[in-house]
């Protein structure tokens, strides 16, 4: 009576673009859960503007904020269990973004993310972790935001270092999702086709 979704991925990646898809998606599908939850990256990634200051949450903060979403979810669930429902359509779909793989990456393991990833597999999470290739970052990452962005990202490094450096980070993604409790699909989006992510996405799902 419970599953979804967690999208995970670095920058521009493609994890809003894909959040919406399945949104739309799930909701066309035919006795799918009426109830969606979903809970996009600004209120769950370590890094947040505080008034209009970037800031990285510690290791406990952001246990904190993600033990959070995951208390509400629970309490969900245990609801709609309690009314005895057993339709699909009466169950409950959550779609997270940057969640538990966004702490592995930031911070090392520990038995808290552990516990967190073991409450969420029983509420039957999937993890969905968005890569681009080489080649493709540069347009991508760089080029697809405007000049503000690319200064931004660029600073005082070059094209190539930038890029290996998302890279670098894509890969330290890639090794969190091997250690995490939650069974994750890996999507390369060098294509940009959302729809048939998404459909990949809940057909995994099933």
């Amino acid at each position: 009576m419970i599953r979804g979704v967690i999208i995970e991925g670095m920058s521009t990646v493609g994890k809003t673009s894909l959040f919406s898809a399945i949104k739309r998606l799930h909701s066309q599908t035919q006795n799918s859960e009426k109830t969606i939850i979903a809970i996009s990256e600004h209120y769950s990634q370590v890094l947040h503007s505080y008034q209009g200051v970037l800031r990285s949450m510690d290791k406990d903060e952001h246990i904190s904020l993600l033990k959070r979403h995951v208390d509400y979810l629970e309490q969900q669930y245990d609801w709609i269990n309690s009314l005895g429902h057993s339709k699909p359509s009466k169950g409950i779909f959550f779609l997270l973004e940057r969640f538990h793989v966004n702490h592995r990456a930031a911070f090392k393991a520990s038995p808290e993310i552990e516990l967190l990833e073991k409450r969420l597999s029983r509420m039957n999470a999937h993890c969905v972790l968005l890569t681009l290739t080489p080649d493709a970052v540069e347009s991508r990452f760089i080029e697809s935001r405007g000049e503000a962005w690319k200064s931004y990202v660029m600073g005082n490094s070059t094209t190539p270092q930038v890029c290996e450096t998302f890279l670098d980070n894509q890969e330290n993604l890639r090794m969190a999702t091997k250690q995490s409790l939650i069974p994750t699909l890996e999507i390369n989006t060098d294509e940009a086709d959302w729809e048939v992510y998404a459909k990949q996405v809940l057909t995994d799902l099933r």
